[in-house]
């Protein structure tokens, strides 16, 4: 969830992701989209990479 649904020019916000991992082990991969109404960029690809240990 970002920290807020309006963020203005030059301002910054804060994306927050969780994720369970009771059900990985290893290398976990995943990917968030951001979408935003910035005509050079109205989608931007977060990834997230874990080493999950058992």
């Amino acid at each position: 969830m970002a920290s807020s649904s309006h963020i203005k020019p030059g301002e910054a916000g804060r994306i927050v992701a969780t994720l369970d991992a009771r059900d990985y082990k290893g290398r976990v991969v995943k990917e968030i989209w951001v979408f935003s109404n910035d005509p050079k960029r109205p989608k931007l690809t977060l990834t997230l990479k874990a080493e999950v240990m058992r």
